[in-house]
């Protein structure tokens, strides 16, 4: 497939420090590719991810089906943003988007075991009471509980992975600033500096790291609600190869 980004830009692309932010982001990206094997893994997961949604019906739309169904396909499309973002080296924002399909994850899993949750989702912003309903109900240990009775492994993994991201990124931790931060100093002045795009090195590595772990358990928490459509297309014996080493 040729790529759709071309070498021309259009007229003013030059002018604005965001586009050439965007340059140095895509930029990045490539070179992470080039030079990082385990960012392949990346790209691996997502085509069983992207197998997955292909010709998928879900069968017939009721309010309890069509929740799981859809927070799939808003994982999987967080879970590439989330790769276009840390492979361009914006590790921070990176763990923050992963976090948002860690969490799509874990509403499918809750409706998926509590069915009457549904229409307490979709009726969200009926009232004021709707609004705390959702509130109440749809908690990060509703979440856990929701995936414990399927596999309690795997709840145990959501929980260690969950913290993780709220600690590099997903809210303005100590990790998301002091990971970020190079010191310069001198005899009479220090200077601090915020990085905006990582390059090699360690940041950048454990975001990868990071990403295909998330990435093997937002597949492993729906091969628990979709189990028919897994078993279907016989990706279970996939993941668990992408899993390994992991």
């Amino acid at each position: 497939m040729e790529p759709p980004l071309k070498t021309d830009r259009p007229s003013g692309w030059d002018n604005p420090e965001l586009t050439a932010h965007f340059e140095r982001l895509w930029s990045n990206t490539v070179a992470t590719f080039a030079r990082k094997r385990e960012s392949h893994r990346l790209c691996r997961i997502d085509e069983v991810m992207y197998e997955i949604t292909i010709g998928w019906s879900g069968g017939p739309p009721t309010a309890q089906s069509i929740i799981p169904l859809l927070m799939y396909f808003r994982a999987h499309s967080s879970f590439r943003a989330a790769c276009a973002l840390g492979m361009g080296g914006a590790t921070v924002e990176g763990f923050a988007v992963l976090r948002q399909g860690v969490e799509f994850a874990g509403y499918a899993a809750l409706v998926h075991d509590d069915p009457a949750l549904a229409n307490v989702w979709w009726d969200r912003d009926q009232t004021a009471a709707d609004e705390k309903k959702v509130r109440r109900a749809f908690t990060h240990g509703a979440f856990r509980a929701a995936i414990k009775k399927a596999d309690a492994g795997l709840s145990a993994a959501y929980e260690s992975l969950y913290d993780r991201l709220i600690q590099f990124g997903a809210h303005p931790n100590e990790k998301s600033i002091s990971g970020n931060l190079k010191l310069e100093h001198s005899a009479s002045q220090m200077q601090l500096q915020q990085v905006y795009l990582h390059g090699d090195g360690h940041q950048l590595d454990h975001w990868i790291l990071t990403a295909n772990q998330v990435g093997i358990l937002i597949l492993k928490i729906f091969e628990k609600i979709h189990v028919k459509r897994f078993s279907n297309l016989g990706v279970g014996p996939k993941i668990d190869r992408l899993a390994d080493g992991l």
